[in-house]
């Protein structure tokens, strides 16, 4: 029977467990089909989603036992005295009044009300230009940090690997190596590919390299590398030419993150 790992942000891996112990983990909702899951004879840690047949998890449900979320309320200002008139206000509605005098109407003109609005109209033109020129590419540099942290999350499973292969041989490892595919291997529609290797200083590295995102960004680079610290591995990613605007705010010069 296989010996199951997998890795919790706050314990970093737990195991060994049985596939048993996996399935009532799932089932008590201490980890979702996102988790990191690894057992003897896969190349790299994978997201349980991926095994959930071999783990017999497709047939299992989650503990629902916890209520969701109270619903909104109901309409605000809704009573009893608005839901329901009564018929004295029903009557009183059906009552018409005789003695209503009419006098000709105003002559028609533009109101002081209505020349204000185009007034108004008119000066906030170049306001809104102006707002639009700052917002458009703040939205667009927000995009690209969005995407490219989607590739930094995908390098995750790799960090991990890395720290482990250390601490258990004492070496860093490279592509090829057991456990570990080329370069190429971790591509996806945002990842060119990811190098694994050591610095100059002695301490394993990956680069990741972008593509898919945009042009001021494809092409870009970022170095994770890992420090160790006493017994856990930290990961300094402010190395790399990718443009500081288009990193996390982990991976900004002066910052590193933890491998948990």
């Amino acid at each position: 029977m296989a010996d199951w790992y997998y890795h919790d942000a706050a314990q970093g891996r737990v195991g060994p467990l049985s596939a048993e112990d996996l399935q009532a983990r799932y089932r008590e909702r201490r980890i979702q089909r996102d988790t990191l899951v690894w057992r003897e004879g896969l190349r790299e840690w994978q997201p349980l989603d991926r095994l959930s047949e071999e783990l017999g998890l497709d047939g299992i449900q989650q503990d629902t036992a916890k209520p969701p979320p109270l619903p909104p309320g109901g309409p605000i200002g809704m009573n009893a005295s608005t839901a329901y008139a009564g018929p004295a206000a029903a009557a009183g509605a059906g009552s018409v009044r005789t003695d209503v005098r009419y006098t000709a109407p105003p002559k028609r003109g533009m109101s002081g009300c209505l020349i204000a609005f185009i007034v108004l109209a008119v000066l906030a033109l170049p306001v809104v230009g102006i707002l639009a020129a700052i917002a458009l590419p703040a939205y667009q540099d927000y995009t690209l940090r969005a995407k490219t942290a989607q590739s930094f999350n995908e390098a995750n499973a790799v960090k991990l690997a890395v720290a482990e292969h250390l601490a258990a041989n004492g070496r860093c490892p490279n592509n090829g190596d057991d456990g570990f595919g080329a370069a190429t291997d971790y591509a996806s529609a945002t990842t060119a590919q990811i190098k694994i290797g050591t610095m100059h200083n002695g301490h394993c590295a990956l680069e990741l390299e972008l593509r898919g995102i945009g042009p001021k960004v494809d092409g870009k680079t970022i170095w994770f590398e890992a420090i160790p610290e006493g017994d856990r591995v930290d990961w300094d990613c402010s190395g790399g030419d990718l443009p500081a605007i288009y990193r996390p705010g982990t991976c900004r010069p002066g910052t590193s993150i933890s491998n948990g």
